[in-house]
C-alpha cells in the first residue's frame, strides 16, 4: 500500500492507493454512512457496499445523472434518513459519481464527512482527488458541463486498482486520457512510458503530481490550472457530442487539437492510434458556442495553459476571440 497525506488549506486529506485497499476498516462504526455508486458498478460490487450501510442508492449510469435534479433527491434522501453533518457519503465509481457525491457532501449542512472511492481508470487518476465537484446544467437545447459546483476536499481518497480489473476497455482508455495529459505536462518519463503500455503504478504518480500542484494552489488561482491542458476543447468536444465521447477521449482530442508543436503533435497522434481513442468530427461554429460558456474566461480573457514541451507547461493570459480564432 501507498499512502500520502496531502495537506490543504481547508483539510488534510488522506489517499491510499495500492491493490486491496478497499477493506470495511476504512468505514469505522459510529457515523452513518450513504453510498452513491451507479448501476454498473453496483452490479459488479454491490455486495462490498452493502457491507459498508445499508444506505446504499444506485443511479443511471452516465453524464445523465450528474444533474441538480440527482442532487437534490439525494438531499432529500438525506434529510429523511436523518443523516447529520457528522454522517459521511461515500462514492463508490467513476468521475461522475465522485463529481456529484462531492458536490451533494459540500452542500448538505454546508458540508458533511465525505469519502471518495473511485472505480475507473480516470477517476483514480485524476478527478478523485482535488475536491472539484459538481454537476451538469441544460440552458435551452445545450447541456454544460460541470457549470454549478463547488471545491470540497473529501477526508479519504481510496484507489484500488482491483477495481479496474471489471472496467470495460472504453472506460479504461478514457482514463487513458487524462494518464496521457499528466504525463504530457508534467513527466516526460511518464510521457515515454506509455509508448510501451501503461501499468498500474502510473496511476500513482498522476495522483502524486495532482496532489503537489492542488495542495500549493487548492482554489486555482495559479498553477492548478495548468492541470486543464486540454480541457478547454475537451469539455466542449464532449457536451457538442451529446456526453457520446468520454471525459478523457475528449480530453486527448482537446490535447491533440490544443497542441502546436507539430512533432509533439505526432507523438499525441501515435498514442492515441496506439490505444484506439475514437475520432469526433465537429462544426467549428457550433463548438464555439460550448467554448464560450468555459468557467475560466473572464473580462474578455482566457488563462490557458500552453505547452512549451514535454513535461514543461506555462499559464497564459490572451484575448478570447484571437484564442477561438486561432484553435477554430
Amino acid at each position: 500500500m501507498k499512502e500520502l497525506k496531502i495537506e490543504y488549506k481547508t483539510k488534510t486529506v488522506r489517499l491510499v492507493f495500492g491493490r486491496g485497499v478497499f477493506t470495511n476498516s476504512l468505514f469505522p462504526e459510529g457515523r452513518k454512512y450513504l453510498v452513491l455508486t451507479d448501476e454498473n458498478v453496483a452490479r459488479l460490487h454491490g455486495d462490498k457496499f452493502k457491507k459498508i450501510s445499508r444506505f446504499v442508492k444506485v443511479l443511471p449510469p452516465g453524464e445523465g445523472s450528474k444533474t441538480l435534479d440527482a442532487a437534490s433527491s439525494l438531499v432529500s434522501f438525506l434529510l429523511e434518513e436523518g443523516f447529520t453533518k457528522d454522517d459521511c457519503l461515500v462514492a463508490c465509481g467513476g468521475g461522475m459519481i465522485t463529481d456529484l457525491g462531492g458536490f451533494v457532501a459540500s452542500v448538505y449542512k454546508r458540508g458533511m464527512g465525505f469519502i471518495s472511492v473511485p472505480t475507473t481508470l480516470l477517476a483514480q487518476a485524476d478527478s478523485a482527488l482535488g475536491g472539484k465537484n459538481g454537476v451538469n446544467f441544460a440552458s435551452g437545447e445545450k447541456t454544460f458541463k460541470n457549470q454549478i459546483g463547488t471545491i470540497y476536499q473529501p477526508e479519504l481518497v481510496a484507489a484500488d486498482p482491483l477495481f479496474l480489473k471489471t472496467l470495460p476497455p472504453e472506460e479504461f482508455r478514457s482514463g487513458l486520457g487524462e494518464v496521457l495529459k499528466c504525463g504530457l505536462c508534467f513527466s516526460p518519463s511518464l510521457f515515454a512510458r506509455l509508448r510501451d503500455g501503461f501499468d498500474e503504478n502510473d496511476i500513482f504518480e498522476c495522483l502524486s503530481i495532482k496532489a503537489e500542484i492542488t495542495a500549493q494552489d487548492e482554489f486555482e488561482e495559479g498553477a492548478r490550472a495548468l492541470l486543464n491542458y486540454g480541457h478547454t476543447l475537451g469539455h466542449a468536444l464532449e457536451s457538442l457530442s451529446g456526453f457520446r465521447l468520454r471525459h478523457g477521449e475528449a480530453v486527448a482530442l482537446g490535447l491533440l487539437h490544443e497542441t502546436e508543436e507539430q512533432s509533439i503533435k505526432e507523438k499525441i497522434r501515435e498514442l492515441l492510434e496506439k490505444y484506439s481513442f475514437p475520432e469526433f468530427r465537429f462544426d467549428k461554429r457550433e463548438l464555439a458556442a460550448y467554448i464560450r460558456q468555459d468557467k475560466k474566461i473572464r473580462q474578455g480573457k482566457i488563462r490557458l495553459p500552453v505547452l512549451k514541451d514535454i513535461g514543461m507547461t506555462e499559464l497564459l493570459e490572451t484575448d478570447f476571440d484571437a484564442y477561438l480564432q486561432r484553435l477554430l
